[in-house]
Protein backbone atom coordinates (compact mmCIF):
# COMPACT_ATOMS: atom_id res chain seq x y z
CA UNK A 1 0.00 0.00 0.00
CA UNK A 2 2.86 2.12 1.01
CA UNK A 3 4.31 2.16 -2.73
CA UNK A 4 0.87 2.72 -4.16
CA UNK A 5 0.00 5.73 -2.00
CA UNK A 6 3.83 7.17 -3.25
CA UNK A 7 3.01 6.55 -6.53
CA UNK A 8 -0.23 8.48 -6.19
CA UNK A 9 1.69 11.18 -4.97
CA UNK A 10 3.68 11.46 -8.27
CA UNK A 11 0.66 11.42 -10.27
CA UNK A 12 -1.16 14.00 -8.23
CA UNK A 13 1.59 16.05 -8.24
CA UNK A 14 3.40 15.51 -11.40
CA UNK A 15 2.58 19.14 -12.63
CA UNK A 16 4.69 19.83 -9.36
CA UNK A 17 7.49 17.15 -10.30
CA UNK A 18 7.90 18.03 -13.65
CA UNK A 19 8.46 22.00 -12.46
CA UNK A 20 11.11 21.28 -10.68
CA UNK A 21 12.49 19.26 -12.75
CA UNK A 22 12.10 22.11 -15.72
CA UNK A 23 13.54 24.75 -12.66
CA UNK A 24 16.53 22.73 -11.50
CA UNK A 25 17.57 22.18 -15.65
CA UNK A 26 17.07 26.06 -16.13
CA UNK A 27 19.29 26.95 -13.31
CA UNK A 28 21.51 24.11 -14.33
CA UNK A 29 21.63 22.44 -11.14
CA UNK A 30 23.14 19.48 -12.39
CA UNK A 31 25.99 20.79 -14.12
CA UNK A 32 26.78 22.86 -11.75
CA UNK A 33 27.05 19.82 -9.38
CA UNK A 34 28.95 17.70 -12.12
CA UNK A 35 32.14 20.37 -12.01
CA UNK A 36 31.94 20.92 -7.89
CA UNK A 37 30.47 17.74 -6.45
CA UNK A 38 29.18 17.92 -3.14
CA UNK A 39 28.12 20.91 -2.75
CA UNK A 40 25.79 22.35 0.28
CA UNK A 41 22.58 24.28 0.16
CA UNK A 42 24.45 27.10 1.16
CA UNK A 43 26.70 27.08 -1.46
CA UNK A 44 24.72 25.68 -3.99
CA UNK A 45 22.29 29.21 -3.63
CA UNK A 46 25.29 31.06 -3.93
CA UNK A 47 26.05 29.37 -7.15
CA UNK A 48 22.72 29.84 -8.66
CA UNK A 49 22.07 33.78 -7.09
CA UNK A 50 19.40 32.29 -5.74
CA UNK A 51 18.16 32.60 -1.53
CA UNK A 52 18.79 29.90 0.18
CA UNK A 53 15.38 28.72 1.48
CA UNK A 54 13.87 28.60 -2.57
CA UNK A 55 17.17 26.49 -3.31
CA UNK A 56 16.38 24.34 -0.05
CA UNK A 57 12.82 23.43 -1.85
CA UNK A 58 14.31 22.90 -5.10
CA UNK A 59 17.04 20.35 -3.71
CA UNK A 60 14.29 18.45 -1.68
CA UNK A 61 12.38 18.04 -4.50
CA UNK A 62 15.30 16.88 -6.83
CA UNK A 63 16.51 14.44 -4.16
CA UNK A 64 12.39 13.40 -3.59
CA UNK A 65 12.59 12.77 -7.17
CA UNK A 66 15.91 10.21 -7.22
CA UNK A 67 17.72 13.02 -9.27
CA UNK A 68 20.05 14.00 -6.28
CA UNK A 69 21.63 12.33 -3.44
CA UNK A 70 22.24 13.67 0.19
CA UNK A 71 24.86 12.75 1.93
CA UNK A 72 25.40 14.87 4.95
CA UNK A 73 24.91 18.21 3.71
CA UNK A 74 26.27 18.09 0.85
CA UNK A 75 24.12 16.63 -2.33
CA UNK A 76 25.38 15.01 -5.27
CA UNK A 77 23.65 14.46 -8.33
CA UNK A 78 22.61 10.80 -9.23
CA UNK A 79 23.83 8.23 -11.94
CA UNK A 80 20.64 9.05 -14.32
CA UNK A 81 20.63 13.07 -13.55
CA UNK A 82 24.65 13.03 -14.59
CA UNK A 83 24.22 11.12 -17.53
CA UNK A 84 20.66 13.12 -19.19
CA UNK A 85 20.27 16.45 -17.18
CA UNK A 86 23.72 17.89 -17.60
CA UNK A 87 23.98 20.11 -20.36
CA UNK A 88 26.97 19.11 -22.51
CA UNK A 89 26.42 14.92 -21.81
CA UNK A 90 26.39 13.19 -24.95
CA UNK A 91 22.54 11.85 -24.06
CA UNK A 92 21.36 14.75 -22.47
CA UNK A 93 17.36 15.17 -22.67
CA UNK A 94 17.70 19.33 -21.65
CA UNK A 95 16.12 20.16 -25.06
CA UNK A 96 13.17 18.12 -24.31
CA UNK A 97 12.60 19.07 -20.82
CA UNK A 98 12.52 22.70 -22.59
CA UNK A 99 10.34 21.70 -25.07
CA UNK A 100 8.05 20.15 -22.62
CA UNK A 101 7.98 23.19 -20.54
CA UNK A 102 7.37 26.43 -23.44
CA UNK A 103 5.18 24.45 -25.48
CA UNK A 104 3.29 21.25 -23.85
CA UNK A 105 2.53 22.57 -20.89
CA UNK A 106 0.44 25.03 -22.56
CA UNK A 107 -1.46 22.77 -24.30
CA UNK A 108 -1.81 19.54 -21.88
CA UNK A 109 -4.29 21.39 -19.47
CA UNK A 110 -7.21 21.06 -22.75
CA UNK A 111 -6.32 17.17 -22.60
CA UNK A 112 -9.86 16.72 -21.15
CA UNK A 113 -11.36 18.90 -23.70
CA UNK A 114 -9.59 16.82 -26.23
CA UNK A 115 -10.73 13.64 -25.34
CA UNK A 116 -14.48 15.13 -25.45
CA UNK A 117 -13.77 16.88 -29.00
CA UNK A 118 -11.53 13.97 -30.67
CA UNK A 119 -9.40 17.43 -31.40
CA UNK A 120 -6.15 19.09 -30.60
CA UNK A 121 -7.80 21.78 -28.41
CA UNK A 122 -4.42 22.22 -26.82
CA UNK A 123 -3.30 24.39 -30.30
CA UNK A 124 -5.75 27.59 -29.16
CA UNK A 125 -2.83 28.45 -27.00
CA UNK A 126 -0.40 29.10 -29.98
CA UNK A 127 -1.17 32.16 -32.88
CA UNK A 128 -2.53 30.94 -36.10
CA UNK A 129 -5.40 29.20 -38.12
CA UNK A 130 -3.58 26.53 -39.39
CA UNK A 131 -4.77 22.59 -37.97
CA UNK A 132 -1.21 21.48 -36.79
CA UNK A 133 1.43 22.65 -34.31
CA UNK A 134 3.82 21.85 -36.48
CA UNK A 135 2.30 24.95 -39.01
CA UNK A 136 1.64 27.24 -36.04
CA UNK A 137 4.78 27.10 -34.78
CA UNK A 138 6.05 29.15 -37.65
CA UNK A 139 4.54 32.54 -35.83
CA UNK A 140 6.36 31.99 -33.15
CA UNK A 141 10.25 31.52 -34.12
CA UNK A 142 11.48 31.08 -30.40
CA UNK A 143 9.37 28.10 -29.40
CA UNK A 144 10.00 26.93 -32.98
CA UNK A 145 13.38 26.87 -32.10
CA UNK A 146 13.19 24.77 -28.77
CA UNK A 147 10.74 22.67 -30.70
CA UNK A 148 13.23 21.92 -33.49
CA UNK A 149 16.40 21.53 -31.16
CA UNK A 150 14.06 19.02 -29.38
CA UNK A 151 13.55 16.75 -32.21
CA UNK A 152 16.67 17.11 -32.72
CA UNK A 153 17.87 15.88 -29.47
CA UNK A 154 15.28 12.49 -30.00
CA UNK A 155 16.72 12.19 -33.59
CA UNK A 156 20.08 12.11 -32.34
CA UNK A 157 19.56 9.18 -30.09
CA UNK A 158 16.97 7.26 -32.15
CA UNK A 159 18.74 7.11 -35.11
CA UNK A 160 21.97 5.34 -33.48
CA UNK A 161 19.04 2.43 -32.56
CA UNK A 162 18.06 2.52 -36.04
CA UNK A 163 21.38 1.93 -37.89
CA UNK A 164 22.63 0.12 -35.27
CA UNK A 165 19.81 -2.96 -35.39
CA UNK A 166 18.62 -2.33 -38.68
CA UNK A 167 19.66 -4.31 -41.61
CA UNK A 168 19.76 -2.11 -44.20
CA UNK A 169 22.75 -4.13 -46.28
CA UNK A 170 20.49 -5.21 -48.86
CA UNK A 171 19.01 -2.08 -49.86
CA UNK A 172 19.96 0.07 -52.59
CA UNK A 173 17.38 3.41 -52.36
CA UNK A 174 15.94 4.63 -49.01
CA UNK A 175 13.07 7.09 -49.09
CA UNK A 176 12.56 8.98 -45.85
CA UNK A 177 9.07 9.83 -45.55
CA UNK A 178 8.85 12.99 -43.71
CA UNK A 179 12.53 12.78 -42.91
CA UNK A 180 12.49 16.23 -41.55
CA UNK A 181 15.95 17.69 -41.29
CA UNK A 182 17.67 14.94 -42.54
CA UNK A 183 19.36 13.31 -39.81
CA UNK A 184 18.33 9.49 -40.34
CA UNK A 185 19.18 9.71 -43.96
CA UNK A 186 22.70 10.73 -43.25
CA UNK A 187 23.32 8.20 -39.98
CA UNK A 188 22.10 5.33 -42.53
CA UNK A 189 24.11 6.54 -45.48
CA UNK A 190 27.08 6.80 -43.09
CA UNK A 191 26.93 3.25 -42.04
CA UNK A 192 25.95 1.19 -45.78
CA UNK A 193 28.38 2.34 -48.57
CA UNK A 194 25.88 1.50 -51.35
CA UNK A 195 23.07 3.27 -49.88
CA UNK A 196 21.41 6.28 -51.48
CA UNK A 197 18.91 8.01 -49.17
CA UNK A 198 15.90 10.45 -50.40
CA UNK A 199 14.34 12.69 -47.59
CA UNK A 200 10.72 13.09 -48.82
CA UNK A 201 9.31 16.35 -46.72
CA UNK A 202 7.60 19.43 -47.65
CA UNK A 203 9.64 22.48 -49.52
CA UNK A 204 10.68 24.54 -46.36
CA UNK A 205 11.94 21.00 -44.81
CA UNK A 206 14.00 20.02 -47.56
CA UNK A 207 15.55 23.31 -47.83
CA UNK A 208 17.05 22.65 -43.95
CA UNK A 209 17.86 19.37 -44.91
CA UNK A 210 19.57 20.20 -48.34
CA UNK A 211 22.33 22.31 -45.87
CA UNK A 212 22.50 19.15 -43.47
CA UNK A 213 22.98 17.18 -46.50
CA UNK A 214 25.77 19.34 -48.00
CA UNK A 215 27.57 19.57 -44.70
CA UNK A 216 28.10 15.87 -44.73
CA UNK A 217 30.41 15.09 -46.90
CA UNK A 218 27.87 12.55 -48.55
CA UNK A 219 26.00 14.72 -51.23
CA UNK A 220 26.94 12.26 -53.70
CA UNK A 221 24.61 9.60 -52.25
CA UNK A 222 22.33 11.86 -50.38
CA UNK A 223 19.13 14.13 -52.09
CA UNK A 224 15.46 15.46 -50.91
CA UNK A 225 12.33 15.21 -53.04
CA UNK A 226 9.82 17.66 -52.55
CA UNK A 227 6.24 16.95 -51.81
CA UNK A 228 3.15 16.26 -49.81
CA UNK A 229 3.29 12.46 -48.96
CA UNK A 230 -0.61 12.39 -48.57
CA UNK A 231 -1.48 14.13 -52.11
CA UNK A 232 1.38 13.76 -54.15
CA UNK A 233 2.77 9.84 -55.61
CA UNK A 234 5.62 8.21 -53.78
CA UNK A 235 9.10 7.89 -56.07
CA UNK A 236 9.02 4.95 -58.28
CA UNK A 237 12.61 4.33 -57.82
CA UNK A 238 13.14 3.26 -53.94
CA UNK A 239 13.45 -0.25 -53.14
CA UNK A 240 12.82 0.90 -49.19
CA UNK A 241 10.46 3.10 -47.76
CA UNK A 242 11.02 4.16 -44.11
CA UNK A 243 8.53 5.87 -41.79
CA UNK A 244 10.70 6.81 -38.89
CA UNK A 245 8.92 8.95 -35.76
CA UNK A 246 5.90 9.60 -38.66
CA UNK A 247 2.95 7.58 -38.30
CA UNK A 248 2.26 8.48 -34.31
CA UNK A 249 1.14 11.82 -35.80
CA UNK A 250 -1.58 10.52 -38.20
CA UNK A 251 -4.92 9.06 -37.82
CA UNK A 252 -4.94 4.90 -38.74
CA UNK A 253 -6.82 6.30 -42.08
CA UNK A 254 -4.02 8.30 -43.01
CA UNK A 255 -1.23 5.67 -41.81
CA UNK A 256 -3.20 2.86 -44.06
CA UNK A 257 -3.07 5.38 -46.85
CA UNK A 258 0.41 6.04 -46.54
CA UNK A 259 1.28 2.13 -46.27
CA UNK A 260 -0.60 1.16 -49.40
CA UNK A 261 1.22 4.27 -51.75
CA UNK A 262 4.60 2.82 -50.18
CA UNK A 263 3.65 -0.65 -51.41
CA UNK A 264 2.16 0.21 -54.75
CA UNK A 265 5.33 2.27 -55.41
CA UNK A 266 7.49 -0.77 -54.30
CA UNK A 267 9.19 -3.26 -57.13
CA UNK A 268 8.67 -7.10 -55.86
CA UNK A 269 10.89 -7.37 -52.72
CA UNK A 270 10.89 -3.79 -52.13
CA UNK A 271 10.29 -2.95 -48.13
CA UNK A 272 8.72 -0.86 -45.93
CA UNK A 273 10.00 -0.15 -42.79
CA UNK A 274 8.21 1.80 -39.28
CA UNK A 275 10.54 2.73 -36.50
CA UNK A 276 9.38 4.39 -33.47
CA UNK A 277 7.98 4.08 -29.70
CA UNK A 278 5.45 0.92 -29.64
CA UNK A 279 2.29 0.58 -27.63
CA UNK A 280 2.07 -3.25 -26.09
CA UNK A 281 -0.26 -5.10 -27.96
CA UNK A 282 -2.20 -5.83 -24.68
CA UNK A 283 -2.59 -1.58 -24.94
CA UNK A 284 -1.23 -1.50 -21.01
CA UNK A 285 2.13 0.17 -21.35
CA UNK A 286 4.55 1.16 -21.92
CA UNK A 287 4.92 4.34 -19.41
CA UNK A 288 6.15 6.27 -22.43
CA UNK A 289 3.71 5.78 -24.35
CA UNK A 290 1.11 6.75 -22.10
CA UNK A 291 3.09 9.69 -21.33
CA UNK A 292 3.77 10.32 -25.26
CA UNK A 293 -0.14 9.65 -27.11
CA UNK A 294 -2.52 12.61 -25.31
CA UNK A 295 0.21 15.00 -26.94
CA UNK A 296 -0.49 14.02 -30.45
CA UNK A 297 -4.37 14.13 -29.44
CA UNK A 298 -4.12 17.39 -27.63
CA UNK A 299 -1.63 19.52 -29.63
CA UNK A 300 -0.15 17.96 -32.03
CA UNK A 301 -2.27 16.69 -34.71
CA UNK A 302 -5.33 15.95 -33.09
CA UNK A 303 -5.33 12.63 -34.71
CA UNK A 304 -2.59 10.53 -33.92
CA UNK A 305 -0.58 8.57 -30.74
CA UNK A 306 1.91 5.60 -29.83
CA UNK A 307 -0.01 2.59 -31.77
CA UNK A 308 0.37 -0.90 -30.63
CA UNK A 309 2.86 -2.98 -32.40
CA UNK A 310 -0.50 -5.16 -33.96
CA UNK A 311 -1.79 -1.96 -35.48
CA UNK A 312 1.04 -1.76 -37.91
CA UNK A 313 0.91 -5.16 -38.69
CA UNK A 314 -2.30 -5.91 -39.34
CA UNK A 315 -1.88 -2.08 -41.65
CA UNK A 316 0.66 -3.52 -43.77
CA UNK A 317 -0.90 -6.63 -44.23
CA UNK A 318 -4.07 -5.50 -45.34
CA UNK A 319 -1.42 -2.88 -48.14
CA UNK A 320 -0.47 -6.25 -49.25
CA UNK A 321 2.60 -6.80 -47.45
CA UNK A 322 2.61 -10.50 -47.04
CA UNK A 323 5.86 -10.82 -45.10
CA UNK A 324 5.87 -8.69 -41.99
CA UNK A 325 8.97 -9.00 -39.21
CA UNK A 326 9.25 -7.11 -36.02
CA UNK A 327 12.50 -6.13 -34.40
CA UNK A 328 12.38 -4.77 -30.26
CA UNK A 329 14.77 -2.18 -29.66
CA UNK A 330 15.66 -0.41 -26.66
CA UNK A 331 13.98 2.32 -24.79
CA UNK A 332 10.97 0.90 -25.96
CA UNK A 333 11.40 1.61 -29.61
CA UNK A 334 10.82 -0.95 -32.41
CA UNK A 335 11.25 -1.59 -35.83
CA UNK A 336 8.18 -3.31 -38.25
CA UNK A 337 9.42 -4.58 -41.68
CA UNK A 338 7.03 -5.55 -44.50
CA UNK A 339 8.14 -7.00 -47.09
CA UNK A 340 6.47 -6.70 -51.03
CA UNK A 341 6.87 -10.65 -52.35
Amino acid sequence: MRRQAERFYLILGGHINFQTLSAAVRLDLFGLLKKHRGLTCAEIARHLSVEEKPARILLLGCTALGLLRKSGTRYYNRRLAQRLLVRDAPENVVAIVEWQHHINYRAMHSFYDAIKANRNVGLDEFDGNENTLYERLAHDPKREQIFQDAMEAISVQANRMLAKFVDLSDVRRLVDVGGGNGANAIALVSKYPRLRATVFDSRSVCEIAKENISSSGLAERLDTFVGDCFADEFPTNADCFLFSHFLTIWSEQRNRLLLQKAFDALPSGGKVIVFNMMQHDSRDGPMSAAVASPYFLTLATGEGMLYCWNDYESWMKDAGFSKVERLLLPRDHGAIIGTKV
